[in-house]
């Protein structure tokens, strides 16, 4: 909860961060922080016990912000692309109109995914039950549901993306070394290569922990006992706890692959502190206004 309430603060705090890439990043580190703090629990103290047993106990809002953030991290890669292969359409096609929209299509289209979960659990003398039918349905639904649009397609369309981008990011270097191009357009190509590498990072990283829960998830489809005995609640608690810290390690790789993420988040700890700006740092910061003028699209 912390690291991402960081990540999209800094975002917001720093102007050289203000893009349309880094702020769709900031949205996915708010959807993480939701799922981190699950502040959805507080409906137990508050309204009636089958809301919280069907949105809570049922899982409703964690398979709801799985969805969330792995189409968040699509539409990150998707502004990318459009940002470096088809940069002439990208005020068109990336105005913050068309992306809202976008967002609010996302965001529909995971309640819609979502809706088997609401069926899974209710309320019955005061605890969260599951009728045998229409659980074993509701999870037999959800589970395929999440394996095709919550990972297959969404994987399938950003290796799709990622590899349109770096073959035009090959051309682009080859272009460069032909005309010995140095400068602007040079650091132009490094900042745009080194986003693509955090990217695809936090896509290798999604991959390695969401996979286990996703098999886990087939496997319990089957009628195989000799499956059900071996993949117990023990292995059902490590792949949730890899799934879930996912969630974690994106502000991580941020801070260790995105330079400017580095500078900004440094700059809001020094301003939280009180510490005044370094007087050897004042020309550096001049300089560095100057070179946000290049935006990386």
């Amino acid at each position: 909860m912390i690291l991402n309430t960081l990540a999209w603060l800094v975002i917001l705090r720093t102007k050289s961060l203000h893009n349309m890439t880094n702020f769709l990043l900031a949205y996915l580190a708010i959807v993480d922080s939701i799922l981190c703090c699950q502040l959805l629990v507080l409906i137990n103290a508050t309204t009636g016990r089958e809301i919280y047993c069907r949105i809570v106990s049922g899982n409703f809002i964690e398979w709801l912000t799985a969805y969330l953030s792995i189409y968040a991290l699509c539409l990150v890669t998707y502004e990318r692309y459009i940002g470096i292969v088809h940069p002439l359409h990208y005020p068109r096609m990336m105005s913050a109109k068309k992306t809202i929209l976008i967002i609010f299509i996302a965001l529909g289209m995971s309640f819609a995914i979502s809706t088997p979960r609401l069926f899974t659990t209710n309320a019955s003398n005061g605890t969260c039950t599951s009728e045998s039918d229409t659980s074993n349905t509701s999870e037999s639904v959800s589970s395929v549901l999440f394996f095709l649009f919550g990972y297959l397609l969404p994987i399938l369309f950003m290796s799709w993306i990622y590899y349109k981008i770096q073959a035009t990011l090959k051309r682009s270097a080859q272009q460069l070394q032909r005309q010995n191009v140095e400068g602007a357009a040079l650091e132009l190509f490094q900042a745009r290569q080194n986003v693509i590498s955090m990217l695809k990072i936090v896509m290798g990283a999604l991959l390695f922990l969401w996979t286990p829960l996703i098999l886990y998830s087939l496997i319990c489809l089957t009628e195989w006992g000799y499956f059900k005995i071996c993949l117990g609640r023990d292995v059902l608690g490590v792949v949730v706890v890899m799934h879930r810290l996912n969630s974690v390690i994106n502000p991580i790789i941020y801070i260790f692959k995105y330079k400017k993420f580095r500078k900004g988040l440094q700059d809001m700890l020094c301003c939280c502190i009180g510490r005044p700006p370094r007087p050897d740092r004042i020309g550096v910061k001049i300089a560095m206004n100057e070179r946000n003028v290049l935006d990386e699209h």
